[in-house]
């Protein structure tokens, strides 16, 4: 069945005074859909997300749910919740009178049945994992419970669009990842249309059905996070996605669907030209390209690299042990960039500073972007 469209942005923008916070960003948004907005501080993401919540208003620009506009609607009267990064939970009330608040205040605007809180209140805490901590006081609970005490609260009146500003932001790294999953796990149960505004790359890949890469205020890209971290439109998203090395060149040709690149002063390299829409043929050479290989996708020995394989030589300047891995920075010889190169194999023997080391990568993982 073909998705139905939830929401939409239609060249949104918002200003302060000088500021440009939001510069025409056009989004469709799917219904059901667990969409990320991901940037660096300053990037746009937290304003759009309170332009869609209404809590801001546009400069220029519509936002239209199920294809009524509701640019000028109050927050109210949209059928969405914000879960905040800060829990913004009532002190003074216990955690099942902090769920219920919400349905509480629809009682006399809505004719809201009294008897159906009770009945939502216990199933929002239990989905949550909190049913039985509804007697307690905010003081009372961790971190990670005051989150999901926020996340109940925003989800007992069945909003169809929850809106995330950061709201893991002020977790520890194993909490985190355990609430990323429980998100996940809530969003398929569910079947909510999620909007998650985010920082944090993997937070974004490990959840998202779709990730909008912001900018300087801008969208750059939006799909998959594959297909975000795999075919990435630009050197910034590649650069914010994931460890990708980043190298100019100059295009020399594409024949046979294989670009060829020479870097300055250093070796001539392949990538596959269905990698993007840039290589239209011969007229394209001569042209300035930048070259994206990921960290990961370096190989060492070349009786198990296939023929076609990329290899290149230099200087061990840097050496990081992580575990499963090892990763090292190394300079080209004799071109002097230098490259992030991530040493996968178990038991391979470390190599040292100003050590020299062979490594190639197959021209499928070479990525030729807009220079």
């Amino acid at each position: 069945m073909q998705p139905r469209t939830i929401l939409e942005l239609r060249q949104l923008s918002k200003s302060f005074d000088c500021f440009q916070a939001v510069h025409d960003v056009s989004l469709v948004i799917d219904e059901g859909q667990f969409l990320t907005l991901l940037g660096s501080s300053g990037s746009g993401k937290t304003t759009t997300l309170r332009l869609i919540a209404g809590l801001e208003m546009p400069t220029s620009g519509t936002i239209h749910f199920k294809g009524a506009d509701i640019t000028d609607v109050p927050p109210t009267h949209r059928d969405m919740r914000l879960v905040f990064q800060d829990f913004a939970l009532f002190p003074h009330m216990t955690v099942y009178d902090n769920v219920a608040f919400g349905l509480r205040l629809r009682i006399a605007r809505d004719r809201f049945p009294r008897r159906e809180i009770d009945r939502r209140v216990k199933r929002f805490l239990e989905l949550v994992h909190l049913g039985d901590q509804s007697d307690k006081m905010p003081h009372q609970l961790s971190g990670g419970q005051k989150q999901r005490v926020a996340l109940a609260r925003a989800l007992v009146t069945e909003p169809q669009v929850v809106l995330f500003d950061e709201p893991l932001g002020s977790l520890d790294a194993n909490l985190r990842k355990a609430m990323q999953l429980e998100l996940k796990r809530m969003h398929r149960d569910l079947g909510r249309t999620f909007i998650y505004v985010t920082h944090d790359q993997d937070e974004a890949m490990t959840m998202s059905d779709r990730v909008a890469v912001m900018q300087n205020a801008r969208l750059l890209q939006i799909g998959s996070p594959e297909e975000i971290y795999l075919r990435p439109n630009s050197a910034a998203v590649a650069r914010f996605i994931g460890a990708a090395n980043i190298i100019a060149g100059q295009l020399e040709s594409v024949a046979a669907g294989v670009a060829t690149v020479r870097l300055p002063a250093g070796p001539v390299l392949r990538a596959v030209s269905a990698n993007g829409p840039l290589l239209g043929g011969s007229a394209a050479a001569g042209r300035p390209v930048q070259l994206m290989m990921r960290s990961e996708n370096f190989v060492f020995d070349r009786t198990l690299a296939g023929v076609e394989c990329n290899w290149m030589s230099g200087r061990v300047t840097e050496r990081l042990y992580l575990g499963r891995s090892v990763e090292y920075q190394v300079q080209l010889e004799p071109s002097g960039e230098v490259l992030t190169v991530l040493d996968q194999r178990q038991g391979s023997p470390p190599l040292l500073p100003d050590g020299r080391i062979d490594f190639g990568i197959d021209p499928q993982h070479v990525r030729v972007l807009a220079s």
